[in-house]
């Protein structure tokens, strides 16, 4: 309890201080009158709503060379430039070795799961 009078004390004391303070000395220059705008200026905003749209773009040129070349070609004419003894080759080609791996068996256990905190 002794902290509690001591700021209670010095608490009165400096409130005093205050009030003789401001008796005692003489007043000084007026107080500074300021506007409530400060800093920036507020943004300027126009009346007229501007509406921003662009044009449709044209319409592609189908007829043109490089459209034709990009267009893909279809399955005859790219079966005519494939020669007939490629074609030939690819029929007599022995089939591809196609491995079958056997099943993997993990180590299975019932008892323990150390991804769970059940029972621990």
């Amino acid at each position: 309890m002794p902290v509690l009078a001591f700021f209670a004390v010095v608490g009165l004391a400096l409130i005093a201080l205050l009030f003789v303070a401001d008796a005692t000395l003489e007043p000084s220059s007026p107080v500074i009158v300021t506007s409530q705008r400060s800093g920036l200026p507020a943004p300027w905003h126009s009346d007229a709503i501007q509406t921003l749209a662009t044009a449709p773009a044209p319409a592609p040129d189908m007829t043109s060379q490089t459209v034709l070349a990009a267009q893909p070609k279809s399955a005859p004419e790219a079966l005519a430039k494939i020669g007939s003894a490629a074609r030939a080759a690819r029929a007599e080609a022995p089939p591809k070795d196609k491995r079958v791996m056997p099943p993997i068996h993990y180590q299975q256990t019932s008892v323990f799961d150390r991804f769970s905190i059940k029972g621990y």
